[in-house]
């Protein structure tokens, strides 16, 4: 149902759905002017992580990662560029994946105050007692 109701509204329409995926509902899509793109539907579990993804690919703008095309927060639903194969089905080495990998990601980390992303610092706690 949902579905439906993104591919009306976007004008997609959407075709097989991806393997492994874990925490969403991924699936092939093509829009109204032939341009292959990818649905993501996140599970309403995902909450704030949901709203972080969609951030965060804002944020980078295609830059290092998949293009965030479109979103409906409220649904949850995102409209991503389609890429090509993984680098494991291209047959190229677990050593060479790693440096593209840690190349890429490289890209896109880079400081973004006040967007509401966790940070991964770590805060102290109060200070505790120890015991006698």
């Amino acid at each position: 149902m949902l579905v439906h109701h993104v591919e009306q509204q976007w004008d997609i329409a959407v075709g097989r759905p991806l393997a492994g995926a874990t925490e969403a509902y991924v699936a092939e899509a093509t829009t109204s002017a032939g341009q292959p793109v990818i649905l993501k539907v996140l599970l309403p579990l995902s909450g704030r992580m949901g709203r972080h993804e969609v951030t965060a690919l804002r944020l980078a703008d295609g830059q290092g990662c998949v293009a965030l095309l479109r979103d409906a927060p409220d649904l949850g639903a995102l409209l991503l560029e389609r890429l090509g194969p993984p680098l494991f089905a291209l047959g190229v080495p677990i050593v060479r994946r790693h440096e593209i990998l840690c190349d890429t990601a490289a890209r896109m980390w880079r400081p973004a105050p006040d967007c509401g992303l966790p940070t991964g610092a770590i805060h102290p706690g109060p200070a505790r007692s120890v015991g006698k």
